[in-house]
């Protein structure tokens, strides 16, 4: 904009037609830190990347969304105020749901020592004297080079810039700066502002409503105090009009941000409070379980009490009160629609649509009560074959006959087929079993059960240790081993291993319970294991990390010709690769202990790769291969000192004479840094004589005299020469850091990453550059050569996941036949809709309490209905975080045996087998982040580069190899679910899963019914549910097989429509040129594959706002998908066999 003469203009029409606010933009940033890079609507057609906004020094924070939700988090205050806080000073929840920012205006934004205004010029100031006001406007932009001056939502104006050395305070007679006073009789103190000033702690609104109308937000300009209050003192003149002097001193004015406690002691009571909050209700206090309000924040009167009692909420107004709410107690969900609390079930039964009593009557066809179109269709497959496990153990027999050294074998994990499979094998032969630790924990439980002998789990040398650490030290080493502990100094062993030490080497020997260790604790686990039949580990990757390779020899050490089968049990694919990583305090600890050697060198060439001043999508790999490739020739040298310290000290002439034979043994000695010395033996005899009397030696070949050295050792001898103190736990804490595997340093990491991801774009690395600075990345794991045979088990991973998990390995990959359910045992799989974190829960709302969605309420209260209908059938739930916050006073009832998250599922067998009804609320949620990582994991070493473009909301990936990561993950969890409820060996078992994915080997079974939620509602609850689902089933092969020489009478029969709507039916079957919905032309553009929004207003005859509503109304639904701003695809029918 070049000119001011129609701002004035411009700013009316803005007070009369406002801007909308833009969500934030997340897209992956997997290389540099944090996961995701936030693009924020900071104005009006005006992206900005958060990154740039703490590139140019501004200190902002999230906020929601407009009207009702633009606040901000709930710790925004206090410290703050005084630092700049910037992307990861917020949890990422705030940015995943922001709706633009604000800015810390005054010493967090501050630059140069010049610190950050906001001018704010009002609406009424505009109204009551533009002129004036655009003549101060126009000195203050001609007073900089660079002015930044905002079009506000409401039509006001806003000079934003940095003043040096100078913050205006936060005062009621300061920050508003220019006002008049017009009191009135209910409020002698009123005044409408025209001008404030935003300094000393305050933050001012960015988002999509605000225009830029000059200037850049990340460039404002510098103008000096005097110019600022110069320009604006005219307008001041003018329009200034305070309280006549003497008169009474202004009472406080009410807080923008109203306090209340930060919980009110309940899920509910809290998303109450941020009801409460939104319509300006001000908390007063509690008294008993009482919490009181007030519509007026200067009163101290009570307007309306809260509380929550047997899990609902209830509100009363008293009797003096004005607003507007019930002077008895009253539910609050049955006076405000908006909370997000769950409603309890109403006496008089659910409400229904008006064509629900109808259908269930029988009177109008079930195909007249609108709802979604199926988002999934069934086709089963009669030629599947389901076989109980005992006919598929000699096939998986057969499997062992090749010489494939890894094994990948898929089935039901929940179903126990792998627990059985396991079994099979643990009485076949010698076996070694491993799983993450509450996994074994439940198969040991399965295989104690079945009388297996010879179980031996493997302890870690922390295994109960914080059972017995209190216990007096004496006491323990008294009675060691008392308490189930297999070691009685864990603390220090833990922390030498980390530092790379050998605890047997260095603390054990002198344990006072040495002996007894060897006999039944830590130490004597080798041969024990050894001589088991079962070898058990609760850690998935002892056979895969090169760290445990001494162990993993010692235990497969095979006792005669016994080959001992591994076995890998519920195989992740992100614990099939090996995480490794780097802190910057070592590399710096490198570059100085090693100075002027290779390692020096080389940890200093990798800190200047690393801390490259540069963007958050760098790709930071490439550097690093090339300082690898700069430093290959020095590889056998720089592996040396990985492994070893580098202590001071200085070689010094001191002979020693042996007192008995008189013969020379030493004539150099090391004198090393704390007083601690070292004779350098002349040679093995004297050696071995200076060892015997107890002497300290250390073998040096060449030397200089008398002059400071560092000299490399390793970390055993450091400690047993006592330059190195392993004393204590602190002392063991300031050790050096070293790798105790020659095999597995740093070096080999790094070179097996870039061996294996030959292109730079999709490697799995990252460098964090925020408070912990670290480099992490990914490699494929490397069995051990002692690992003749490995047995990977898994509910969803195909051949060529094994493959790539092990790509220097001979792969045979097996699929278990799904095993049948017993008879009467049924799915309810619901078939419409996008039933998603995002979508069952109210995140747009709040962040700091989530509540329910409209449909998300819609389900629970159906869900809770049923339940209270027969207390005599016992129901399971398994949902998200925040759903089981609502339920949990609901999940007391007697017939509620479980309630429990999506991955919170171990050890629940019995409540399992009581349940007859296990509902599945919603489908299960994993970071985008996380489906990211795992894809550049498997796929990082493609050709083809990876796509992350992602609808995240609904979880749709537009790279079909990242998009079937997720629906396998997903697939794998439902199907552990299913599996536990054990529609395989219990009876009288019912499933009703509310999520529209397609799992294989359920969503395709007979016994597997699809529905829309309506079948639900007119089936009135599960016990007529496959009725009214036969009922809509029959009726849609009606409508299917509809002709144009249909009669008009029976389509209205079969649709259950007006004779209006069946003529357009038949005339659209004859040919004819029905109306055509905006719905219908979307989907038959996106038909051809995706279109921008451009596209189709332009190809669509109609309003645009209208066709924008379709297209979100269609996203939300899930009958489209939004791969990214202004683009959208089909959603991808999911049939159980293509």
């Amino acid at each position: 904009m070049n000119s001011l003469k129609d701002i004035i203009q411009r700013c009316h029409q803005r007070h009369e037609k406002p801007l909308r606010q833009r969500k934030t933009v997340v897209r992956p940033v997997i290389y540099k830190g944090l996961l995701y890079h936030f693009t924020v609507y900071c104005a009006h057609r005006n992206p900005v990347r958060l990154h740039d906004l703490e590139k140019a020094d501004i200190s902002f924070m999230p906020i929601g969304g407009a009207p009702e939700y633009d606040q901000v988090p709930r710790a925004f205050d206090g410290e703050r105020f005084l630092r700049r806080q910037g992307v990861e000073d917020w949890e990422p929840k705030y940015w995943h749901t922001s709706w633009g920012i604000r800015v810390y205006t005054g010493i967090p934004s501050e630059r140069d020592g010049a610190q950050w205004h906001d001018v704010e010029f009002k609406y009424e100031a505009i109204c009551a004297a533009p002129d004036v006001v655009l003549a101060c406007i126009e000195t203050l932009v001609k007073a900089v080079g660079n002015p930044l001056l905002t079009l506000t939502k409401s039509g006001g104006l806003r000079f934003s810039c940095r003043v040096p050395h100078y913050l205006h305070p936060n005062t009621e007679a300061t920050a508003p700066y220019i006002y008049k006073h017009i009191p009135t009789p209910e409020n002698p103190h009123q005044r409408d502002l025209y001008l404030e000033i935003l300094g000393e702690e305050r933050h001012s609104p960015w988002n999509a409503r605000y225009e830029i109308l000059l200037g850049d937000l990340l460039n404002p300009p510098i103008i000096a105090k005097e110019i600022l209050f110069s320009s604006i003192d005219a307008l001041r003149e003018t329009l200034h009009d305070p309280e006549p002097l003497g008169a009474e001193k202004l009472k406080s004015s009410p807080k923008v941000f109203i306090t209340s406690p930060s919980s009110l002691g309940s899920h509910k009571l809290d998303l109450a409070k941020e009801a409460f909050l939104k319509r300006r209700f001000a908390y007063l206090r509690q008294e008993d379980d009482f919490h009181h309000w007030t519509q007026n924040a200067s009163s101290d009167d009570t307007d309306v009490l809260l509380w929550e009692r047997d899990g609902t909420v209830w509100i009363r107004a008293s009797a003096s009160s004005d607003v507007g709410l019930p002077t008895e107690a009253t539910p609050i969900t049955d006076i405000w629609d908006d909370t997000g609390i769950l409603p309890p079930v109403p006496a008089t039964g659910l409400p229904a649509s008006k064509h629900v009593p109808a259908v269930r009557e029988g009177k109008l066809s079930p195909l007249a009560i609108k709802r979604p179109p199926p988002v999934m269709q069934k086709i089963e497959d009669h030629k599947k074959v389901y076989e109980p496990l005992e006919k598929n153990i000699a096939q998986i027999e057969s499997i062992f006959d090749s010489d494939a050294e890894v094994i990948g074998l898929t089935a039901e994990i929940g179903a126990r087929n792998n627990y059985q499979v396991e079994s099979h094998l643990l009485r076949r032969g010698d076996v070694n079993f491993n799983g993450e630790f509450p996994l074994v924990e439940e198969a040991v439980q399965q295989f104690e059960r079945q009388n297996l002998s010879s179980l031996v789990r493997r302890r870690n040398y922390g295994f109960l240790w914080d059972r017995v650490k209190e216990i007096p030290v004496a006491e323990r080493m008294a009675n060691p081993f008392q308490h189930g502990n297999v070691c009685e100094d864990a603390d220090r062993c833990l922390a030498l291993v980390k530092k790379g030490g050998n605890p047997s080497e260095s603390i054990c020997p002198k344990c006072p319970v040495y002996t007894e260790c060897q006999a039944r604790g830590y130490l004597s686990q080798p041969i024990t294991l050894q001589r088991a039949k079962a070898q058990i580990f609760g850690f998935s990757q002892v056979l895969l990390d090169p760290n445990y390779a001494t162990l993993v020899e010692q235990i497969l050490q095979p006792i005669g010709d016994t080959e001992r089968l591994c076995i890998i049990d519920e195989a992740e694919t992100t614990e099939m690769f090996l995480g490794c990583g780097i802190s910057k305090d070592r590399l710096e600890a490198w570059s100085t202990n090693w100075h002027g050697r290779a390692l020096g060198n080389f940890a200093q060439a990798l800190l200047n790769a690393l801390e490259i001043e540069s963007e958050p999508d760098d790709i930071v790999v490439r550097r690093l291969r090339i300082v690898m490739q700069a430093f290959q020739q020095h590889e056998a040298e720089i592996v040396e000192q990985m492994r070893h310290v580098n202590v001071r000290g200085k070689v010094i002439a001191q002979r020693t004479v042996d007192d008995e034979t008189k013969a020379e043994l030493a004539r150099f000695a090391i004198a090393f840094e704390g007083g601690v010395s070292a004779h350098i033996p002349l040679n093995a005899a004297a050696a071995d004589r200076l060892t015997t009397k107890g002497l300290p030696i250390f073998q040096l070949d060449s030397f200089v005299l008398d002059e400071d050295t560092r000299i490399p050792m390793s970390i055993a001898q450091a400690i047993r020469l006592g330059v190195l103190d392993a004393g204590t736990l602190e002392k063991i804490h300031e050790l050096p850091t070293v790798y105790q595997n020659p095999d597995w340093t740093f070096w080999h990491q790094l070179k097996r990453f870039f061996t294996h991801y030959t292109r730079d774009a999709d490697a799995p690395m990252t460098w964090y550059d925020g408070h912990d600075k670290a480099l992490q990345f990914w490699v494929p794991s490397v069995l051990h050569p002692s690992v003749k045979r490995l047995l990977l088990m898994s509910a969803t991973n195909s051949e060529s996941d094994f493959r790539r998990m092990f790509p220097d390995k001979k792969i045979e990959a097996i699929r278990i036949k799904p095993n049948p359910w017993v008879a009467g045992n049924q799915i309810f799989q619901i078939r419409s809709g996008a039933h998603t974190l995002k979508t069952m829960l109210d995140y747009d709302s709040n962040w700091d309490v989530i509540g329910l969605s409209k449909a998300g309420e819609r389900f629970l209260l159906g869900i809770c209905a049923e339940i209270e209908r027969d207390p005599n059938v016992k129901h399971a739930i398994i949902t998200y975080a925040p759903i089981i916050e609502q339920l949990k006073d609901f999940a007391e009832k007697e017939n509620v045996c479980l309630l429990t998250e999506f991955k919170d599922l171990q050890n629940l067998e019995t409540d399992f087998e009581a349940a007859a009804v296990v509902w599945i609320i919603g489908t299960p949620h994993w970071e985008p982040g996380t489906i990211w990582r795992r894809a550049q994991l498997l796929f990082g070493n493609d050709e083809d580069p990876l796509c992350y473009e992602a609808e995240t909301e609904f979880q749709h990936y537009k790279d079909e190899r990242v998009q079937r990561i997720y629906t396998q993950t997903v697939a794998g969890l439902i199907t552990e679910i299913v599996g536990r409820a054990g529609l395989n060996r219990w009876r009288d078992k019912k499933v009703i899963l509310i999520s529209s994915l397609e799992i294989p080997d359920i969503t395709d079974r007979p016994e597997t019914l699809l529905f829309d939620w309506e079948d639900f509602e007119v089936a009135n609850g599960l016990d007529k549910l496959t009725e009214t689902i036969t009922t809509r089933q029959r009726f849609e092969t009606e409508r299917d097989q509809l002709t144009e020489e249909s009669p008009r009478v029976e389509v209205e029969r079969i649709l259950g429509c007006s004779p209006r709507q069946a003529n357009r039916v038949l005339q659209k079957l004859r040919g004819g040129m029905p109306r055509v919905t905006f719905r219908e032309q979307i989907l038959s553009l996106l038909a051809d594959g995706e279109k921008k929004s451009a596209e189709m207003i332009t190809a669509i005859d109609g309003n645009p706002a209208a066709i924008h509503h379709e297209l979100s109304r269609l996203t939300k639904t899930g009958e489209i998908v939004k791969v990214r701003r202004g683009a959208y695809v089909l959603p991808k029918v999911s049939p159980s066999k293509q």
